[in-house]
């Protein structure tokens, strides 16, 4: 799921097909009959397959609650891994994007892929205890 789809139109008790509940949220017919394989439940007894609007509602939120979890501090997002990782012997240069902002980066301790942080100037020294921090020039 790309981005955050809003459930507020959907009515519970009521049965939806994929178009129709594409509608509702703002997303294509095609993209509802795509989270069957991640577990939405249908009911295929059916022609046309409905879907109840409770587990349409149950589905996205917890796929959005899954993605809105937030990171903690000794945790960077990996691109390879797609997951939140720890860096490579804690080891991170920070390169400042402009005078008050910068990302964190360095390599996955799983797969040695890039990892990435946004982090402001002023919060680094509540990552001093737990990276070990190389501060580059903006140049």
């Amino acid at each position: 799921m790309g981005k955050n789809v809003s459930t507020r139109r959907i009515k519970k008790d009521r049965l939806y097909t994929y178009q129709g509940a594409g509608d509702l949220m703002g997303v294509t017919g095609d993209t509802v009959r795509a989270w069957v394989p991640r577990g939405l439940q249908v009911m295929t007894s059916t022609k046309p397959h409905y879907i109840l609007g409770e587990a349409l509602i149950a589905f996205v939120a917890e796929k959005q609650a899954k993605r809105a979890s937030k990171p903690c501090l000794g945790k960077m997002y990996c691109f390879t891994c797609r997951e939140r990782r720890k860096p490579f012997g804690a080891l991170v240069d920070y390169i400042p994007i402009n005078d008050t902002r910068g990302r964190l980066t360095g390599l996955c301790e799983n797969c040695e892929g890039p990892i990435h942080r946004f982090a402001g100037r002023a919060s680094l020294a509540k990552f001093d205890g737990i990276y070990d921090i190389a501060i580059k020039d903006m140049t």
